[in-house]
């Protein structure tokens, strides 16, 4: 759920298959990691149409985290 939320305007997600989807707005979430450490998570879309919720590696990587994929496990750290 998110904390907040601003409408956006005129914004779509390409979507695996090709598609595109409308976003509705932009918001901050928290994620709570394995650990029970609580994570913001800022500028996540809102796209209703997505059939699920998806984290993007690529902006980890933007915004300068590492990422280790280890036996399924995703890491990531700042």
């Amino acid at each position: 759920m998110f904390n907040s939320l601003i409408a956006k305007e005129e914004d779509t997600v390409k979507m695996v298959d090709g598609s595109a989807c409308e976003v509705i707005g932009t918001g901050t979430i928290n994620v709570t990691c394995k650990d029970g450490t609580v994570c913001a998570l800022e500028a996540v879309r809102y796209v209703p149409e997505a059939r699920h919720d998806l984290i993007s590696i690529g902006v980890f990587d933007e915004e300068g985290c590492q990422i280790q994929v280890l036996q399924d496990v995703i890491t990531v750290s700042q």
